[in-house]
């Protein structure tokens, strides 16, 4: 379940090549045209150590850093799978919840810049069929910029999600999610007043691109990102509610959902379907390629420079998150470290916790996340949040080039 705070594409060879703008890297090399490096930082395996340690509850924990663009560092601990005692590992697949947010907002701006679609138009104007006397959208007009910042003031349908719910593995229609956030009342009348998270907003992001593309997100993601980026180990799964290969198992605290399962404190939810989160929360990926989408995505490759420029810049303040976040652009969070703002996102989705911080050029990144999360965002132990924020500033994950 995404929380407000916060396809295996075979190898394309030549044909790849010839689909990369000039200068862009393979999926085996970093920005340089380099063979990329990762190996064990004893630094970041301290802190994921710490992670995992008693009494916290996660079962494992991995984070991924690397800095002034040199090789990727990494520290894992703990297991992947409780059952199978699967060790915590480099490319294991997990669920990234809310970092689909910005995987979206990038598909929704490069519409932007290909002139089909303006920030300030209306969602009225491009879904008038969604529109009805009694319900959220007959209010004040609603802007594409403000779904992409969360200022539309719109309800979160998550909010009203509980009653709904019969199974962990239930496939969730799209309209229905839709449905049950515009049928209770904004949380502000006024949209463009102020921040309030709302995963609607990025449902209704999702149906615009259909409307405007002809093609659903996925195809989106997959002809836009995922394949030009050489994403191999990323997916958007709605109706499978397994994961493909190797990949971490998420387990939460289900009391409220499943009184009655075993061991519900610590119960796997792999099986979750993803269709609950769609735009909002589905993206399946693995730690590599999130942060090989983030250097993509701040190195100017996927937006020309007036549109991730205003993606960075045109925030608003981040009320109600959690620190280090202090606000909000198109699709992205702003984070207050010790070494300066940071770009990004945060994902909690049931089972799953995951941050990705990177400076502006991309250069400087942190992924970290870790498989326990429970329903309803409660437990995140402070030692996961200090390790993430720590690894970002602290960890000296190579020599500073020389100028």
């Amino acid at each position: 379940m995404v929380r407000r705070r916060s396809t295996r594409l075979s190898t394309l060879g030549l044909a790849l090549a010839l689909l990369l703008p000039p200068g862009m890297a393979t999926a085996d090399q970093d920005g340089h045209g380099r063979a990329a490096e990762s190996r064990r930082g004893p630094a970041l395996q301290a802190l994921a150590e710490q992670v995992v340690a008693d009494p916290n509850p996660n079962p494992g924990a991995f984070l991924l850093a690397r800095r002034h663009g040199s090789g990727d560092r990494f520290g894992a601990a703990g297991v992947a799978g409780r059952s199978a005692g699967t060790p915590m590992a480099p490319d294991l697949r997990f669920r990234s919840g809310s970092v689909t947010k910005t995987f979206t907002a990038t598909v929704v701006l490069q519409l932007v810049a290909e002139r089909r679609l303006r920030l300030d138009d209306t969602v009225q104007s491009l879904l008038p069929d969604q529109v009805h006397s009694d319900n959220a959208l007959s209010g004040a007009p609603v802007t594409v910029r403000q779904l992409l910042n969360h200022t539309s003031g719109l309800y979160d349908y998550l909010d009203g999600l509980l009653p709904h719910f019969r199974s962990l593995d239930q496939y969730w229609p799209r309209d229905q999610l839709i449905g049950i956030g515009l049928a209770r009342p904004r949380y502000f009348p006024v949209p463009g007043t102020r921040f309030r998270y709302s995963n609607t907003n990025y449902l209704l992001l999702d149906l615009i691109v259909e409307r405007i593309t002809d093609r659903d997100l996925r195809t989106n993601l997959e002809r836009r990102v995922f394949a030009p980026l050489g994403l191999r180990d990323t997916s958007y799964p709605l109706a499978r509610t397994t994961i493909d290969g190797a990949h971490v198992h998420g387990y939460a605290d289900v009391s409220p959902l499943l009184p009655d399962a075993p061991d519900r404190t610590r119960f796997d939810v792999t099986a979750f379907s993803p269709s609950e989160a769609g735009a909002s929360g589905a993206l399946v990926t693995t730690a590599s390629d999130v942060a090989r989408f983030y250097r993509a995505l701040l190195g100017g490759r996927l937006l020309p420079p007036d549109l991730l420029r205003r993606m960075l810049t045109d925030t608003v303040p981040a009320t109600g998150s959690a620190p280090p976040a202090v606000a909000y652009g198109l699709g992205v969070y702003v984070y207050a470290t010790d070494c300066g703002r940071a770009y990004g996102h945060g994902g909690q989705t049931l089972g799953y916790l995951t941050y990705a911080l990177n400076s502006r050029d991309g250069r400087d990144q942190l992924v970290a996340h870790t498989n326990w999360n429970s329903f309803g965002g409660t437990g995140i132990d402070k030692d996961f949040w200090a390790a993430f924020q720590e690894g970002y500033c602290a960890v000296p994950t190579g020599p500073t080039p020389r100028k």
